[in-house]
């Protein structure tokens, strides 16, 4: 090597591999109930626990047994398939985001594209114990966290009400995309010794996914 060639740094070599994964990172979109902002720019998404937005005064009115989430899970390249899970915070700024409504699963999409479409959670649940009164406050956290563990935040900030004076959610948005693949995440010693389990719809049969997907690569 000549004295005048620049000698080899590590440091350019980690600064072009995170510019590589930022430009590969799957982002979404949480529909309904609203997110706080838009997290799309400034890769706003990798800021736990709800991409970089604090609490907003804009809480959309929530059922107080619970109700549907519309995510739209395509926006960038490069992943085509995320484990997402759905969490609750309680109060006006909640101090954690650890009440899970909706257990693990895995979406697939349908290549490695930006790709259309979303998928809609019907009637999720509140945590198990949670006990809540119309008018209080509540933070919905989305989390999509990729293959190889890199994870995603966006929320939504509710007020519990009753039983038809919750906020709709628009004509149209709950649908599920037919280019989707779903699969629930167990941990059990025996495939026999699960039931069956409806995660969007009606018409949608979800799968077993074992442990083994875990060691997969990031398609």
């Amino acid at each position: 090597m000549s004295r005048s060639s620049r000698p080899f740094s590590w440091k350019l070599v980690l600064v072009a591999l995170l510019a590589t994964v930022g430009l590969a990172t799957a982002h979404f979109e949480l529909q309904y109930p609203p997110w706080r902002g838009n997290t799309l720019k400034d890769d706003m998404q990798w800021r736990y626990p709800c991409g970089g937005i604090p609490v907003t005064t804009n809480r959309t009115k929530w059922p107080l047994k619970g109700g549907d989430i519309s995510i739209v899970p395509g926006w960038n390249a490069g992943h085509p398939s995320a484990f997402f899970y759905v969490n609750m915070g309680f109060g006006s700024t909640p101090p954690n985001m650890t009440n899970v409504m909706q257990p693990i699963f895995q979406m697939t999409g349908p290549s490695r594209d930006p790709y259309p479409g979303s998928f809609c959670l019907r009637d999720v649940p509140l945590p198990v114990n949670a006990s809540v009164k119309a008018g209080d406050n509540a933070t919905i956290q989305v989390i999509q966290v990729a293959l190889h563990g890199a994870s995603l935040y966006n929320c939504a900030d509710i007020t519990f009400v009753e039983p038809g004076e919750e906020d709709k959610m628009p004509d149209g948005m709950c649908v599920n995309s037919t280019t989707f693949n779903f699969n629930l995440v167990y941990t059990t010693r025996s495939s026999s010794s699960i039931s069956s389990k409806n995660l969007l719809d009606k018409t949608t049969m979800i799968t077993v996914l074992l442990g083994g997907l875990f060691l997969g690569a990031w398609l």
